[in-house]
């Protein structure tokens, strides 16, 4: 295993969230809206539940996060921030 600081470098760093958030019929359809503004995926679609997986950086998966807050969030599961370096 090898560590590398990349803060005095140019890098790009992503996160990767998974989120199941519990919905109605009118949830459904909110949560949808939100999941496309950010680029994210619904990997899972079940009755009353949505999974969704959002990738980006710190910033964008905080805010994605706060908007889920308007509705239940059954799972969540961040892998935090990875990095490669720019050259």
């Amino acid at each position: 295993m090898k560590v590398q600081d990349f803060r005095t470098d140019e890098y790009i760093d992503r996160e990767l969230v998974m989120v199941k958030v519990a919905v109605d019929s009118k949830a459904r359809a909110e949560v949808m809206q939100i999941t496309d503004i950010f680029r994210a995926k619904i990997v899972d679609v079940q009755p009353k539940s949505l999974t969704i997986e959002v990738t980006g950086n710190e910033s964008k998966v905080e805010k994605f996060l706060t908007l889920m807050k308007n509705v239940r969030i059954l799972d969540l599961t961040r892998t935090g921030k990875v990095a490669l370096p720019r050259r």
